[in-house]
């Protein structure tokens, strides 16, 4: 768990997603955690987003089937499409992106997106409303409870491999929460 902004970032579940998206005054900002919870990638590449990435027609507010994550956006430089939840193109439809550029782009200066420290204090200010706060929830929350969620389903690690991007299996299990329930039923059915 994440402590003073040190370690990792708990996972979130449904209830906590639902609990913090519920606390933003901004769409944007709850846009924002929507695609780091149903596509699972991390908070910089979200931010640089281009509305062409997400959108099929954007002036329709039409939702790609899959969000593009081109590789210039992404730490590991390769391009990652995820499948679009039906959720998410729910909150796609409803949003009122901009014509041109980022999907999310800075209130100051047309050509550049959102701050990660303006989408980070708008988070935490989400979580201290929600009653969460000092749980160790962070913009990585959304990444880890996607990844967790995918694992908890029992997609096998491969699938969630190449869903997310991971080079290794190694890195990607450093996201996978367990839960003592988990342990449990794995003796229990053993």
């Amino acid at each position: 768990m994440k402590i003073l902004r040190i370690g990792q970032a708990t996972p979130l579940c449904p209830t906590t997603f639902n609990k913090i998206s519920d606390q933003f005054r901004a769409d944007v900002y709850k846009l924002f955690l929507a695609l780091a919870w149903y596509t699972g990638e991390r908070p910089e590449a979200i931010l640089r987003i281009n509305v062409n990435h997400v959108y099929a027609d954007v002036a329709k507010r039409q939702p790609r089937d899959t969000v593009i994550y081109p590789a210039y956006n992404r730490k590991d430089r390769k391009t990652r499409q995820v499948d679009t939840h039906r959720a998410l193109k729910l909150m796609l439809a409803a949003y009122k992106p901009p014509e041109t550029g980022f999907l999310f782009p800075s209130l100051y200066s047309a050509d550049k997106h959102l701050s990660r420290q303006a989408v980070d204090k708008a988070f935490r200010r989400a979580v201290k409303k929600a009653g969460l706060e000092n749980q160790g929830f962070s913009l990585y929350s959304a990444r880890r409870g996607f990844i967790t969620r995918l694992n908890e389903q029992g997609c096998d690690i491969k699938i969630i491999q190449r869903i997310t991007g991971h080079r290794s299996i190694s890195s990607l299990v450093r996201y996978i929460e367990v839960s003592d329930a988990q342990l449990k039923n794995a003796i229990d059915n053993f």
